[in-house]
């Protein structure tokens, strides 16, 4: 029986997985991520199969410690976090799962927008502690204007949300969708002319080295100065260190935050270890980042619902399952 490894495996994973697969496989769950300080077992070095979430880091250093790795199953739709080019270059499948939670992490982005700019959480924390009369003054969505930075599945969803609510939507991506422009009546632009109308900027585009901090310092300064920043897509979208800055001198009004660059380094047991002083730097300024009034963050959870994490482990099943049969694995990379 072959060997699988799921890193970063959460108690309903490792029952799931359990219940599918131990008559046919060899299974071992780990907690921690997957990362080029590992330190591997024999039963790991030598398993065909692997599967991680989005806080591993497979880049070549982890890859080479694998001596019979033929495919990684990443329980995300987004795998920036794995080297694909050594992959293809050695052999090695890489299948995702896609669309899981278009809706779910659509919904989650508005309701982290609303906690934002009507201060919910606030009112909740203030009223706990007595007062009845915090400072609560927002903002409404109604006929503001939203960019959406990326207008795939999930932006897609977004775009609809957005309508829901009565706002004027502009749209930034390297492919203009047809079919979204006539059903929601929406316009395409470049960043630029998007960050200098929106009110608010919500990111949903993927990670690839043409979005790397597709919003750095000189695109925050086209903001309104009343403008906010939602991002449940990743991290390294936005360059942290610009985003800070301009949070702290009132550049912009405030940011909602899902993702973290470099956020690694929070849930890693030895932060200590694997980072270079670029990563270090933006690790303390998160650090910062996270105490700002005017920022609400959360852990990297805008997937997890019910629905969305049943469509994930389906979904890794069903490529293991096209990956032992010789058949074509529909989510391959």
């Amino acid at each position: 029986m072959n060997n699988i490894i799921f890193y970063e495996a959460k108690k309903y994973e490792r029952r799931f997985f359990e219940q599918e697969l131990t008559e046919k496989y060899n299974l071992k769950f780990k907690e921690e991520e997957l990362l080029p300080d590992s330190e591997l077992s024999v039963f790991e070095s030598g398993s065909e199969i692997i599967s991680v979430f989005t806080g591993s880091r497979l880049n070549a250093e982890t890859l080479k410690k694998f001596d019979n790795l033929k495919l990684i199953l990443t329980r995300s739709v987004g795998y920036s976090h794995i080297d694909t080019e050594y992959c293809f270059e050695h052999g090695i499948i890489v299948a995702n799962t896609p669309h899981y939670g278009d809706y779910t992490v659509a919904e989650y982005s508005y309701g982290l927008l609303l906690n934002l700019v009507r201060r919910i959480c606030y009112g909740e924390s203030e009223l706990k502690m007595g007062d009845m009369y915090p400072e609560t003054f927002g903002m409404e969505l109604f006929d503001k204007t939203i960019g959406i930075i990326g207008t795939g599945s999930i932006g897609s969803k977004s775009i609809k949300i957005a309508k829901g609510f009565s706002m004027n939507v502009i749209c930034s991506d390297v492919i203009e969708n047809e079919e979204l422009k006539k059903e929601y009546n929406i316009k395409y632009a470049d960043i630029d002319t998007l960050c200098k109308l929106s009110d608010i900027i919500m990111l949903h585009a993927p990670l690839t080295t043409g979005t790397y901090h597709i919003i750095d310092a000189d695109k925050i300064s086209l903001m309104k100065e009343t403008a906010v920043i939602v991002n449940t897509a990743r991290g390294e979208l936005i360059d942290t260190e610009a985003l800070y800055e301009a949070l702290l001198d009132g550049r912009i009004r405030g940011a909602a935050l899902d993702v973290l660059e470099f956020e690694e380094t929070i849930s890693n047991k030895r932060p200590g270890e694997n980072i270079n002083l670029k990563n270090l730097r933006t690790s303390l300024i998160n650090n910062k980042l996270l105490n700002l009034k005017n920022v609400i963050a959360t852990p990297h959870i805008a997937y997890d619902t019910k629905e969305a994490v049943d469509r994930i482990l389906n979904m890794t099943i069903n490529n293991l399952t096209q990956y032992e049969n010789r058949e074509e694995i529909k989510n391959k990379i």
